[in-house]
């Protein structure tokens, strides 16, 4: 009777140890481009394993006196939208504003539980967002789980950290700019007749 305790009680150690290898699922940032005028953040998905993910919601925080949002892109620029694995449309999704520095994004595939978890990748971009630099300055990005699930609609649970973007504003030019340039193109042009 004590071996039989004992091996249940490795039993449920190798179990909950199994679900350890579950939570080494990460959420997380990724710039990609910066300009003066403009940044475009990745949000991707790494480290699903055995899972696969059929549904996502999402608030992104950001200071909405340094950015502002520009727009986003579903799916992963190279391996397309994996919570749409034929293409075919067969997923919902929004992009909202909820309140300045608070943006929304959900997407619920679709697609067969199977399908998703026979031809969906370990590791992807969910999304690629776009923000309009206001001012120069430090700015830090929050992500905030409202729902996260597997193709089978169980939740996961997920490692996330956020991100301080550093961002340098467009230097505005004076507004004399311009016609000085012509006035200077103008003097050059006459010099050489």
């Amino acid at each position: 009777m004590m071996k039989q305790f004992k091996a249940g009680l490795a039993g449920i150690a190798l179990y909950a140890a199994s679900g350890v290898a579950d939570a080494a699922i990460d959420l997380h940032f990724v710039p990609l481009d910066q300009t003066a005028e403009a940044i475009e953040i990745g949000l991707s998905i790494s480290g699903l394993g055995d899972a696969a993910l059929g549904t996502y919601d999402f608030n992104i925080q950001f200071d909405p006196t340094h950015l502002a949002f520009a727009g986003v892109a579903f799916g992963d620029p190279l391996l397309g939208d994996e919570l749409d694995v034929f293409d075919l449309g067969g997923n919902s999704v929004a992009a909202d504003l909820l309140a300045p520095g608070v943006l929304n994004l959900f997407e619920s595939s679709l697609d067969d539980a199977a399908d998703l978890q026979t031809l969906q990748a370990d590791s992807f971009t969910l999304a690629i967002i776009r923000f309009n630099v206001l001012i120069g300055g430090s700015s830090q990005l929050d992500l905030l789980i409202n729902s996260l699930a597997d193709a089978s609609g169980d939740g996961l649970s997920v490692n996330t950290a956020p991100l301080n973007v550093n961002t340098a504003a467009a230097v505005p030019l004076p507004g004399m700019f311009w016609p000085m340039v012509g006035g200077f193109w103008m003097v050059l042009r006459r010099r050489r007749v």
